[in-house]
């Protein structure tokens, strides 16, 4: 897919998170905010969300012949459209508004999430923050860029002058009154709840780490490529490295290896 032309990736998600999302922010009303299961208040979806992944899916596809386009919402009403992430076509996967809950109470950060999957391999990544006006772009390879400028996560500390944010059931729900005691022992933790915005600070390098526990594909696949572009290092807590593609538990982004293994080793309760 040496032919994607990041910069017409971007043109497009700006030009809809300024029509369908921007333009909707305070401004929603009841009937703009559904639960996606009745009783779920934490799990909200907008016509925000509804109406900029439709149109971001039509622009994808009809710009780029020859790759699907799926979102977080379609997959939400048809949950078998994820095995296209198996198949020969590349793969659009789009998170229209990631940080539904803070942008329905009209809050922020929330951010729109783009990235390409060939084969559930994340070849292209895109996080842009419409309140900050970052467009972060990285491509498998070249590097990560916010903005034109290059992203750097940041430098390596001891445990105590790290930043970050921990969910202390990462291992489980079982072990978190044994893991969030041990978060103190960080200079400070900060939780966005809004993981594209959060990988936009460790990308560029405003905070140490992450403890994710919930991976959604959609939600994490480009993060987690433009980590890697800025330098940064992140695997699931058995070791292994995301895909981008699965719905897995527990993922641990650092600086670089060495700070994975010292802080794995420092929270894992078992």
């Amino acid at each position: 897919m040496s032919h994607i032309d990041p910069e017409k990736v971007a043109a497009i998600v700006r030009t809809v998170a300024e029509d369908e999302i921007l333009s909707r922010f305070g401004a929603l009303g009841s009937a703009d905010v559904i639960e996606k299961r009745p009783g779920n208040a934490g799990n909200l979806v907008t016509t925000a969300d509804i109406e900029a992944e439709k149109i971001l899916i039509r622009e994808l596809q009809m710009l780029f012949p020859g790759t699907v386009a799926i979102g977080e919402e379609t997959v939400e009403n048809d949950p078998s459209v994820i095995k296209v992430l198996d198949e020969e076509a590349p793969v659009w996967l789009i998170d229209p508004v990631d940080g539904t809950s803070n942008f329905a109470a009209g809050k922020e950060p929330f951010a729109v999430l783009v990235s390409l999957i060939i084969k559930r391999e994340t070849i292209f990544g895109l996080i842009y923050s419409p309140m900050s006006d970052e467009m972060a772009i990285g491509s498998k390879g070249e590097g990560a860029f916010c903005n034109g400028k290059p992203m750097s996560v940041a430098s390596a500390v001891s445990l105590e002058k790290s930043s970050g944010s921990a969910h202390a059931s990462a291992w489980g729900y079982e072990y978190r009154d044994i893991v969030r005691p041990k978060l103190d022992n960080f200079a400070q933790m900060v939780n966005y709840h809004c993981a594209g915005f959060d990988f936009l600070r460790l990308a560029c390098g405003d905070k140490h780490f992450s403890l994710y526990r919930t991976l959604h594909p959609w939600d994490h696949a480009a993060g987690v490529l433009l980590h890697k572009e800025a330098g940064g290092y992140s695997a699931l807590l058995n070791g292994d490295f995301y895909s981008g593609a699965d719905k897995v538990y527990g993922l641990l982004t650092t600086p670089n290896e060495e700070v994975w293994n010292s802080i794995n080793a420092f929270l894992r309760p078992h």
